[in-house]
């Protein structure tokens, strides 16, 4: 997961690197579908129906992100905003265009 103001910040950073070398993976937060469905149910409980951690269980494919930043934090580069702030947000926005 990764906020789109750090994707932005992050192709502004590479473009400016001295020298960036092939693909770079932008994610801050690895999330499984477990662990979201706990943080959204305990960030705002009884506000949005959140799937259960027993109900995401039976969900097939992978479950573990297998993504990593590594090669982007050696570079240098440090992600502005987590997981609090991409999901506040992005409810916000919801809430003003009328979809929640």
């Amino acid at each position: 997961m990764v906020h789109v103001d750090d994707v932005a910040i992050a192709h502004i950073f590479l473009l400016e690197h001295s020298n960036p070398k092939g693909r770079y993976n932008c994610s801050s937060d690895d999330l499984t579908i477990e662990g979201m469905s706990e943080f959204l149910s305990s960030k705002y409980p009884n506000q949005f129906p959140v799937p259960t951690v027993e109900s995401v269980k039976e969900i097939k494919g992978s479950k573990t992100p297998s993504v990593s930043s590594k090669k982007l934090l050696d570079a240098g580069f440090r992600f502005k905003y987590g997981i609090d702030e991409m999901f506040d947000e992005a409810i916000q926005c919801c809430k003003e265009k009328g979809y929640l």
